[in-house]
């Protein structure tokens, strides 16, 4: 008979169903009486694969332990613990920190362009892997793709069509990406991205699926948001054709000095301002080493931008930035120039934009040397003058250099006024050499000595036919200037070059 419920032993049948109450759940595979210490043990492994999204959510169903081991979350522990750890699983589920996946089809030979132009900027040696990598950004309202290179001194950005059916960003390894664009065949490319989180670490694989005709690759990269932005210039300076440019560029960057120890002669030095005599703008680009000087000026067409027409500004860009620019541009293109500093407060970047491309550098500080005060006080000066073919002067002393070596550099110039000539000689201690120049003389009743290699690479950048060279005294410095009809296909420029002479 059974007994009462306040005074005695249960029922049978009551102990059968709280037993059948307290009995274990199958899917954590535990036998844990309430006093019995958790065991941790890992999460079973299903024997069908899981979708990434189901991963996620598995992940986040546990909490990780500090020895790497995963633990139900439904054991009992200290709740502020538990709190902690959700907390920092949940961060770094968000979409933020994740990467999205990316899937895209454009053109494969406009890709590789690109690409292969950005590889140019990326650093060979550095200790931040990231800056090795090309962000690649996909946007899906404007239907572009977006590429960026950047390695913390200056960095390029380019944005064409194609068909983005995911957006999403990544970064890929420039060289081997690079490389395997460059052997793909001509059509369309498709580009996947995936993404999964490594057992024992929170950072997220990143990898990208390459596709075109029977080809298929598979890069591993990097995530997107480690990848640094480029600072933003937005205030619109010039725009000049892409020749003058090109032309200033090819007639200064010779002098620039390749010494660590004299950094801000490491680039080249612009001034940008108002021509009012000929409402045009105008860009003077000084460049020196301490041992010859380039000044050029060259001319655009009148904007509509008003900033010019009340200030000059000036800045120093790296040259290294500048043979990029060079490389980058054709002759046919427009060049907008964007600095938001002005003549009173410096900035530190300037951006370079051109078709659908814009780059970006960080610039050179302290005060550039004023270069003309090296040759004002002897302008008015200058009566002994020299014109000279310009390309029968550089052969002969190209010929005349073959005896120069790190002690002999000193080329030594005579003048013949009576037959019109100019000889020129140099010695060493194996050889020697002497050339004869048919000239157009004035004045010029003294020896001249001067560093052939600094008159050499000097006539290599002038562009006209002759030259016209202006002396003062054997020791001052020596003005050359182009003389006579410019070089086919460049631009007409106002250019000095001047040379130091050697005691």
């Amino acid at each position: 008979m059974a007994k009462s419920r306040l005074s005695g032993t249960p029922s049978k049948e009551e102990v059968v169903e709280r037993t059948a109450k307290k009995k274990p759940s199958t899917v954590t595979g535990t036998n844990l009486t309430p006093t019995t210490k958790p065991s941790v043990k890992k999460t079973t492994k299903l024997s069908s694969p899981l979708p990434k999204t189901t991963q996620i959510e598995e992940v986040e169903a546990n909490y990780i332990t500090d020895n790497g081991t995963s633990t139900p979350s439904d054991t009992p522990t200290n709740p502020t613990l538990e709190t902690h750890l959700n907390n920092e699983i949940t961060a770094s589920l968000t979409p933020t920190s994740s990467p999205s996946t990316v899937k895209i089809a454009c053109d494969l030979r406009e890709f590789n362009d690109y690409i292969q132009t950005l590889k140019s900027i990326i650093p060979s040696n550095t200790s931040h892997p990231i800056l090795c990598n090309i962000l690649i950004e996909a946007d899906a309202e404007n239907q572009q793709l977006h590429l960026t290179g950047y390695n913390l001194e200056f960095g390029m950005q380019v944005n064409f069509d194609a068909n983005v059916n995911q957006p999403g960003k990544l970064t890929l390894p420039a060289p081997i990406l690079a490389d395997i664009l460059g052997k793909f065949p001509n059509g369309r490319l498709t580009l996947k991205s995936s993404f999964e989180i490594i057992k024992g670490s929170d950072i997220p694989s990143v990898s990208a699926t390459l596709s075109s005709s029977n080809s298929k690759h598979v890069i591993r990269g990097l995530a997107a948001d480690e990848f640094p932005t480029i600072p933003s210039v937005k205030q619109k300076l010039v725009t000049l054709p892409a020749s003058v440019l090109i032309a200033v560029l090819k007639a200064s960057l010779f002098a620039v000095t390749s010494e660590e120890t004299k950094r801000i002669l490491m680039g080249a030095n612009f001034q940008l301002s108002h021509d009012a005599d000929r409402r045009l703008n105008q860009l003077r680009v000084w460049t020196t080493d301490g041992h010859r000087v380039a000044m050029i000026v060259g001319l655009s067409e009148s904007s509509n931008s008003q900033f010019l027409n009340f200030q000059t500004v000036n800045f120093t860009v790296p040259a290294k930035v500048l043979r990029v620019l060079e490389r980058s541009v054709n002759a046919s293109d427009k060049v907008t120039i964007y600095y938001d500093g002005s003549a009173e407060q410096a900035s530190k970047f300037v951006a370079f934009e051109w078709n659908n491309l814009r780059l970006t550098a960080q610039l050179l500080e302290g005060n550039y040397p004023k270069c003309d005060q090296i040759i004002a006080p002897y302008r008015s000066e200058l009566s002994h003058q020299i014109v000279v073919e310009r390309l029968s002067f550089l052969k002969a002393l190209e010929r005349l250099a073959t005896h120069s070596d790190k002690s002999h550099i000193t080329a030594i110039f005579d003048f013949d006024l009576e037959a019109q000539q100019v000889r020129a000689s140099l010695n060493n201690t194996l050889s020697s050499g002497t050339e004869t120049v048919d000239a157009k003389l004035w004045g010029c009743d003294f020896r001249l000595k001067c560093d052939i290699r600094y008159l050499i690479d000097t006539i290599k950048a002038v562009s006209s036919s002759d030259l016209r060279l202006l002396m003062a005294t054997p020791t001052a410095p020596l003005l050359i200037v182009p003389f006579g009809t410019p070089a086919s296909g460049t631009e007409a420029l106002e250019c000095e070059y001047v040379v130091a002479p050697q005691e």
